[in-house]
């Protein structure tokens, strides 16, 4: 079960490492287009919107990516000179208190956006369409929700060690 928990977490890592490089395309795209379009005195009115918006998206795919990794958060003070033993249980430690208040934030995160939805705000306007400001909001939970996934991930992994070391 571990490998299988292992070999789903990398398939996760995968596609987020995917998004995180289209959304890299897409940023370096518009902000270039951007620049040449104000040497002709043009531009996109919602062009640096949307890159704002970008940036916040691409840090969340960043965190979550760095979960995977395990180079998040990590309490490396107390695993330098612990014993071997104790390492399991320091990362199982490091990773339940990083997923409480993962979802902490998540459940904050996701209020905030039902609230901009309620709120009725408009974010820009692209080629006559209004995109509403909640949908730009709604990338601030699904990175939360990421991060999580890969915390419990590498929880459950840290326990299943942590039950070998002990027997």
């Amino acid at each position: 079960m571990r490998d299988q928990l292992r070999k789903a977490e990398a398939r996760l890592a995968a596609a987020e490492g995917a998004l995180l490089a289209a959304l890299l395309a897409v940023m370096v795209t518009l902000a270039f287009a951007q620049v040449i379009l104000r040497h002709f005195s043009l531009g996109l009115l919602w062009g640096e919107t949307a890159l704002k918006h970008l940036v916040l998206w691409t840090g969340f795919m960043g965190a979550a990516l760095a979960a995977a990794s395990e180079k998040h958060f990590a309490w490396e003070a107390a695993h330098v000179g612990a014993p071997q033993r104790l390492k399991p249980w320091l990362r199982l430690s490091a990773n339940l208190s990083g997923a409480v208040i993962t979802a902490l934030l998540l459940k904050a995160s996701w209020t905030y956006v039902l609230d901009d939805r309620a709120a009725g705000a408009e974010l820009m306007t692209v080629a006559g369409v209004v995109v509403p400001s909640w949908i730009a909001s709604a990338g601030i939970p699904l990175g939360f929700a990421l991060v999580l996934t890969h915390l419990l991930f590498k929880s459950v992994d840290a326990a299943a060690e942590a039950a070998g070391t002990t027997r």
